[in-house]
């Protein structure tokens, strides 16, 4: 489920362990100096004057993405038809953003190209590392903001025209991660070059290196050719429309393109240097270790941090909130508490009895008591289409109801059916003054990411009946909003409510 708490203080950091030596590193860019359209007598002459180890900070992101999307695509026939198909998209997919830390200048390495996975806790000092820059906050917001945009981007790519869209997501990982590389700075016939090696995997991420000179020329030459002919033409073609006239727009698309070839065929060669471009993240499948340590606050952080003694307002009992953790329940008192940085407020909460019908049929087993956000809301649906035959027998869920969304560390796939069902049939709770003998499960949600989930539970829903929805509009208002942990027994690796 992931990291749910307050960036402030705490941010985990990692760092990748360096696999490649200086002497592969060194046959890497042997290698590298041969291929490409560099000088051909690179590998032969280039002098390698310097290299070093070092490595660079990346704030990474990490989030489930959840997304409603409904539209339609149209295309014409030949006929003129206008053929226009709905579609109605269910997005659910983990978003990965990063971004460089420190400032890399001319290398110009914005993304961490490295799979997570495989990380170790990063101790400074331990390795030489560049100082990562900025505030922590402030990296978590666009993280937040970039992943928001991957999702509309996803649901624009499947459908041409959006009609409905509403994307939302889960925290689960921000952190620092360090990733090695290999700078080295070497020389060629009078000149300086640098190239930069993955510390990890043994690619050249990017570098400069003298270009062949004939390969220039050659290139430079074809493309002022090529860009002069279009100029040409085209400028012809406007002058004299000739027996077959063509589109006055494919005219000046012709003329813009040849003045771009022009325009690139000199600059591009004229230094005799060549760039890679940096590495990027592919195939991106595991997630982070469950080992963290905490960050230092950064200067910035300091000035705007307040370094008070938090405690709990019931009791007055000095509060620390476990790692990950968002709610946690007080040494002293019991109560829940929701810890920020720099406040402490009471979560309202209720513990479930098990029915005597479960407490017979489990007898002797204990049970796990689930933590669940419930929400009191009022739903009211102010418009709404829906294409196809929209005959259902499930029953809606608008209106005055609770919402129930699981708030404990639990697969998605398992905790969405029990949110649906109780959502739709909203059990009676039956309170406990005192708490069960059972295991308490930890809340990892907060009551923010909940409260939009409850959203997405109703547009899920509402997708999965029959029809294609188009339109939704509606208002929604959260009255009331506790936790309360439902008893659940585990046989034969499922889970059995006891209510």
């Amino acid at each position: 489920m992931g990291l749910e708490r307050s960036v402030e203080d705490q941010v985990a950091e990692f760092y990748y362990k360096a696999k490649i030596t200086r002497g592969v590193a060194d046959r890497t860019l042997r290698t590298w100096f041969a291929k490409g359209i560099k000088a051909p007598d690179l590998a032969k002459y280039a002098v390698v004057s310097e290299m070093y180890l070092i490595y660079l900070p990346f704030w990474r992101f990490i989030a489930q993405g959840k997304a409603v999307a409904c539209g339609y695509s149209e295309y014409t026939e030949q006929t003129g038809n206008v053929i226009r198909n709905i579609f109605e998209e269910l997005i659910d997919e983990e978003f990965i953003w990063t971004e460089c830390a420190c400032d890399t200048g001319k290398y110009g390495i914005e993304k961490l190209w490295l799979d997570p996975g495989g990380e170790m806790p990063y101790v400074r000092g331990s390795v030489v590392s560049m100082e990562p820059g900025g505030s922590a906050i402030e990296a978590s917001k666009r993280g937040r903001e970039a992943v928001h945009d991957l999702i509309q981007d996803a649901a624009e790519k499947r459908i041409d025209i959006l009609t409905l869209t509403k994307s939302f997501l889960i925290p689960k990982v921000f952190e620092l991660v360090y990733a090695p590389i290999w700078i080295a700075h070497y020389e060629y016939k009078g000149g300086s070059f640098t190239a930069i090696v993955d510390g990890v995997r043994g690619d050249v991420l990017g570098g400069s290196s003298p270009i062949n000179l004939t390969a220039r020329t050659r290139m430079m030459i074809l493309s002022l050719a090529v860009g002069g002919i279009m100029i040409g033409s085209s400028v012809a073609m406007l002058i004299h429309s000739g027996p077959y006239q063509l589109a006055e727009m494919f005219q000046i698309i012709l003329l813009l393109l040849g003045i771009a070839m022009c325009m690139a065929g000199y600059p591009a060669f004229k230094e005799g240097k060549t760039f890679v471009a940096s590495g990027t993240m592919q195939h991106i499948s595991s997630l982070r270790p469950a080992v963290r340590v905490p960050k230092q606050l950064t200067d910035h952080e300091i000035l705007n941090h307040e370094s008070t003694i938090l405690k709990c307002p019931l009791c007055g009992e000095e509060v620390n909130q476990p790692w990950g953790e968002v709610i946690s329940p007080c040494k002293k008192c019991a109560h829940l508490l929701d810890i920020t940085a720099d406040t402490v407020k009471i979560v309202p909460y209720d513990v479930a009895k098990p029915d005597l019908l479960s407490k017979v049929a489990m007898e002797g087993v204990k049970a796990d008591f689930i933590p669940f956000w419930r929400f009191d809301v009022d739903f009211e649906v102010t418009d709404k289409l829906t294409g196809g035959d929209t005959t259902t027998g499930l029953p809606d869920i608008d209106g005055k109801r609770s919402y129930y969304i699981c708030a404990a560390d639990i697969p998605r796939y398992l905790s969405e059916p029990w949110e649906i069902d109780m959502t739709i049939r909203n059990p009676e709770i039956v309170e406990m003054i005192a708490g069960y003998e059972g295991n308490y499960l930890p809340i990892l949600m907060n009551q923010k990411t909940a409260r939009e989930l409850t959203e997405f539970l109703y547009l899920r829903y509402e997708t999965e009946k029959p029809g294609i929805l188009q339109v939704l509009r509606y208002n929604f208002t959260v009255e009331n909003s506790r936790i309360v942990y439902i008893p659940y027994y585990k046989e034969q690796g499922s889970h059995i409510p006891g209510i």
